[in-house]
């Protein structure tokens, strides 16, 4: 079995959420990886909703991998970092600081703005990416041939 994800977009109060573009390129490229897109929504950008959904996808729905995309700048409304470091055990700082340094030196100087984390609580890595499609599209590219093996890291074996 593939590994499966849950993408969750954040956005700022006020903005309706239309047709996400972020939520379907991301899902094509976890499609195209081997992946399962299996939950996705559009929330507003409070951190209290964030972390509810980030506990619920991890420990009810038992999602291997959650994607966030937006809130994750430097703005007052950008809280999904702070959101997901209130709820994980660990924080994997390699994740995103590999994701700011590509991205940085292949397309955009303002990739030194994020203030996106990534982490492990229970059995699921959560991975926060910018909102907008071109920057989290570049974003996950630079590790997503990796997630199936952060998968199988972090999920038990069955033997």
């Amino acid at each position: 079995m593939g590994w499966t994800v849950g993408i969750l977009s954040v956005k700022e109060k006020g903005i309706l959420p239309g047709e996400d573009r972020v939520t379907n390129d991301l899902k094509k490229m976890i499609g195209d990886a081997g992946g399962m897109v299996t939950v996705t929504e559009v929330i507003d950008a409070d951190q209290e909703n964030i972390e509810k959904r980030l506990i619920s996808w991890a420990d009810a729905l038992k999602t291997d991998v959650i994607l966030t995309a937006g809130g994750s700048g430097l703005g007052k409304q950008d809280r999904t970092p702070d959101a997901t470091q209130a709820v994980i055990d660990r924080e994997v700082p390699a994740i995103s600081d590999v994701m700011r340094l590509e991205v940085f030196r292949k397309s955009t100087k303002k990739a030194v703005i994020s203030r996106a984390i990534a982490g492990i609580r229970g059995e699921t890595l959560i991975i926060n990416l910018p909102g907008s499609p071109a920057p989290a599209r570049e974003n996950l590219e630079v590790i997503l041939d990796t997630l199936g093996h952060f998968v199988d890291m972090i999920r038990p074996r069955v033997t």
